[in-house]
């Protein structure tokens, strides 16, 4: 008898003995599922694009069966700001899956639920401020001055090439700075990529469902989710020693400030050092900004370019904007301190990116703490919630025309914000995004300003179509580049 026979076969009896299998929200609708597995067959590939059809079908509220786990899905901005903003502390807490557990222990700032998780996202939030996003902005616009740098080779060569390692470069080294007080020379790319390749296998293996996590399998610890993350982590560990190491010999030789000293990573290993945290959740939280921070970042200044591409009346439009906005001519770098008031069609483009790509197209799951009823209907405590932030995003109700690039869509200020959801909603929204809108604001407008974007091939549009993963994985953006000055 194989292993894998054996392994339904227990399954199967577990799951016809096990009282835990007794099905929860049985008012709510939703697609059939089969014993064992429920829908979770149904749902291997573009998880977002499935999650969709049912939307279609079933409406807001649906119900689906992960396995042995009672699922609920949540779409459209009213039905999850009740969720997660009216009923907050029903919607807090996320689920811990299995494999989760196993990896990381849930040391975490994105997994951890409680007291701790307060703690991580104080840390972080501390220095997520206005305030000290804007006395930091200084290394967004040296990253950007780097980058300006290398883009400049590009466009006296004239050549196309693929624009997505040199964001995934940018941001990750914002983030590092923000976190480590450190970045990676852009000389060495090549070299650099490798960190950038560990954060993008991780991100696009573990979006996937495992079964492990949904049936009662044994748990398998090892395969492309775990190796992926090992990966990461070994890359990880090394940034953190090294600035252990430099911070270790400033304390040495009296030259450290505690004062001026404000990088992320040093607060967190001085709740380490007063164990308030452990040193895992030193290690992974460091992983989940860098990982978090580098992906979504990125992968949403590929998409706006690769729809200014397809789009040339837009990006066309876009620059006009942005060069009579200008109060000085000769800026190299156009900051978002600066310039977000006055630059409003970007401001539109950036929006539409966001909600016609929406770097996490699910978000994270979230777990229900106690029973509440959400538009008529009992969602019982326990149960698994995913907020479908694509197909909110994609709703012709609230979006008309809603697979189309329209920026005007959010000219009228009633419209400004009406429902996106790319951060995430209530109390475990991104605690990075006032630093990700800064981010992507300063280079989109800097890029566009001194650059044309071009698709090598006019007769064929630049893809715009990503794939699942635990952050949305968007295609290679191949362009040639045309100095505008």
């Amino acid at each position: 008898m194989s292993i894998t026979l054996l392994l339904i076969i227990i399954s199967i009896i577990f799951y016809l003995f096990s009282n835990k299998n007794k099905r929860k929200n049985q008012k709510i609708k939703g697609p059939n599922g089969i014993p064992i597995f429920g829908n979770l067959l149904s749902m291997n590939g573009e998880l977002h694009l499935k999650l969709q059809q049912w939307y279609r079908i079933y409406g807001p509220i649906y119900s689906i069966r992960m396995g042995n786990i009672d699922t609920v899905v949540l779409t459209e901005y009213p039905t999850i700001r009740k969720a997660f903003v009216e009923n907050s502390e029903a919607f807090e807490n996320r689920y811990q899956l299995k494999s989760r557990l196993a990896l990381t222990g849930c040391q975490d700032l994105a997994i951890q639920n409680g007291e701790i998780h307060t703690l991580l996202k104080k840390i972080v939030l501390s220095e997520m401020t206005t305030t000290r996003i804007k006395r930091m902005e200084i290394h967004i616009i040296q990253e950007t001055e780097k980058l300006l740098k290398l883009l400049d080779k590009h466009a006296e060569e004239g050549k196309p090439f693929i624009i997505n390692n040199y964001f995934n470069m940018f941001s990750m080294n914002v983030i590092l700075r923000f976190l480590f007080g450190i970045d990676f020379p852009y000389d060495k790319l090549d070299e650099s990529a490798d960190y950038v390749k560990s954060i993008k296998s991780f991100f696009t293996v573990a979006g996937a469902p495992m079964l492990s996590d949904f049936i009662p399998i044994p748990l398998k610890k090892s395969g492309v989710f775990f190796d992926s993350y090992k990966e990461l982590e070994i890359e990880t560990d090394k940034l953190i020693e090294k600035f252990k190491k430099t911070r270790n010999k400033e304390i040495e030789n009296g030259s450290y400030d505690i004062d001026r000293d404000e990088s992320i990573l040093s607060k967190l290993l001085n709740e380490y050092e007063k164990s308030n945290i452990t040193w895992e959740c030193v290690s992974h939280t460091c992983i989940d900004i860098i990982s978090a921070g580098t992906d979504t970042s990125s992968n949403t200044l590929v998409m706006a370019i690769i729809e200014l591409v397809n789009n040339n009346d837009i990006q066309l439009k876009t620059h006009s904007n942005i060069s009579t906005s200008l109060f000085d001519n000769k800026e190299t770098v156009i900051t978002h301190s600066k310039y977000r008031s006055s630059i409003n069609y970007l401001s539109m483009v950036i929006k539409e990116t966001f909600r016609k790509h929406p770097i996490a197209l699910t978000g994270l799951p979230h777990v229900t703490t106690e029973d509440v009823e959400i538009e008529g209907y009992k969602i019982e405590s326990g149960t698994y919630i995913i907020q479908n932030i694509y197909s909110s995003h994609r709703c012709e109700k609230f979006f008309p025309s809603p697979d189309e690039f329209i920026p005007e869509r959010f000219l009228e200020p009633s419209q400004a914000n009406q429902g996106l959801i790319h951060f995430g909603l209530g109390v475990r929204d991104c605690v990075g995004k006032s630093l990700a809108e800064c981010e992507i604001f300063t280079i989109l407008a800097t890029l566009i300003n001194r650059y044309q974007f071009i698709n090598p091939n006019p007769s064929k549009p630049l893809c715009d179509v990503g794939t699942f993963g635990l952050a949305q994985v968007c295609p290679d953006a191949n362009i040639i580049l045309k100095k505008r000055f």
